[in-house]
């Protein structure tokens, strides 16, 4: 019974994530990891999150593979490459139990950063900046499963005020490095059997949550929701955090 109630959490946690990925352009890790780690080990939880989330942004790239910026690619995804490939076979090696309270924190400074900094930063498209962003993205999605935040910032440089180009060179970026990160996973033996029966209902749910982001991408208020988004992390993090130290 427990393996079904794991089913439906990652069916609809999926519909949620794919919902905001869709009309923000990142979100899914985020929102599915307040969840998959309540059922799952931290391990298993990020590289499910990961595998999900790379179809789902494998679908929105082509979508709007004409609008990326392919030159402002290559380098973030190098230095993301092998950021995060050191980290996911780093956390093999180390006691993810003790480093729970460090997700918890993590999530709360990804909402703190984004309640009452993100619109006051601004970062320049340039080699420096995009090094930067890529390394913590890496070190984040390595060892937690969530690297969005930080090339959120280096994609909105990039495209200024262009949206499309915004949501494809970042889906773009997110399906480049997700193949390498379910590879670098798969290679290290954290992508279990558990873990692909879960991504079954995932990619459903992944699948209703595009559709209906796509319905509503042109009338919802992203503010709001961005902000409703960052409550949650904000006490999911907190939760997580002094439960674990």
């Amino acid at each position: 019974m427990g393996n079904l109630w794991n089913f439906f959490y990652v069916l609809a946690a999926s519909v949620g994530g794919g919902v905001i990925q869709t009309t923000t352009g990142f979100g899914y890790g985020i929102f599915v990891m307040l969840f998959f780690p309540l059922f799952l080990p931290l391990l298993q939880a990020s590289a499910l999150s990961s595998m999900i989330g790379m179809w789902l942004s494998a679908t929105l790239a082509w979508r709007y593979r004409k609008h990326a910026d392919y030159r402002s690619l290559w380098l973030p995804v190098a230095v993301y490459m092998v950021v995060s490939t050191l980290c996911i076979t780093w956390s093999t090696r180390v006691n993810m139990g003790g480093l729970k309270a460090y997700f918890g924190l993590f999530l709360i400074l990804v909402a703190v950063y984004f309640i009452f900094f993100s619109k006051r930063i601004h970062l320049r498209a340039n080699a420096g900046s995009a090094t930067v962003c890529s390394t913590l993205s890496g070190a984040a999605s390595g060892f937690f499963g969530i690297g969005g935040p930080p090339m959120v910032l280096y994609y909105l440089a990039v495209a200024g005020e262009d949206k499309l180009k915004y949501l494809g060179s970042l889906q773009m970026f997110f399906l480049f490095t997700g193949i390498s990160n379910i590879v670098s996973r798969a290679a290290n033996g954290i992508i279990t059997k558990e873990v692909l029966l879960l991504a079954i209902p995932g990619l459903i749910g992944q699948i209703i949550g595009k559709s209906i982001g796509l319905k509503i991408i042109d009338r919802i208020n992203i503010e709001q929701l961005k902000r409703v988004i960052y409550f949650f992390l904000a006490v999911a993090g907190a939760l997580t955090f002094f439960t674990n130290i």
